[in-house]
């Protein structure tokens, strides 16, 4: 880590905890050639994960793409602010990627990643959830509705 201000690599940690349901780490930095002070936000990093396509193609994790696609079945809810959405958004991508976390992979398939989401959703925000199937599920597949929901 090289201070910012000074691009000194004299820097250490001043105090450190976690953040946002101990996904993320907040750490106060200070750096001992110019005094100045810093904060640091580290994330996990999924980035080894390989997502396995329906067309079996495969691709490295795009925590982007998860979140647009929370965020775009969110925001075409009436009223919705877009504040209110983003942070939705975030809530429902860090969920997933703890859940993702936890199965202890280094692959996963497009459809396990939708149902993780699905389940989410269903759970904490039933209307975006009902958004969120009908932008990814073809309208033949609709007919499964009823198995997704009860």
């Amino acid at each position: 880590m090289n201070c910012p201000f000074c691009r000194s690599s004299q820097v250490f940690v001043t105090n450190s905890r976690p953040t946002k349901g101990n996904t993320q780490i907040w750490r106060r930095r200070k750096c001992s050639n110019c005094k100045k002070l810093f904060t640091t936000y580290e994330n996990i990093d999924l980035s080894y994960l390989i997502v396995i396509k329906k067309s079996g193609r495969r691709q490295r994790y795009d925590r982007a793409k998860l979140y647009s696609s929370i965020y775009h079945a969110a925001i075409q809810e009436k009223g919705s602010d877009r504040g209110e959405t983003g942070n939705l958004a975030e809530e429902i991508t860090k969920d997933v990627e703890t859940e993702i976390l936890s199965l202890k992979r280094k692959r996963i398939k497009t459809s396990e990643i939708f149902n993780i989401v699905f389940d989410i959703l269903k759970k904490k925000h039933l209307s975006t959830s009902l958004r969120y199937l009908a932008y990814f599920q073809k309208p033949s597949n609709l007919l499964s509705l009823r198995k997704l929901l009860f």
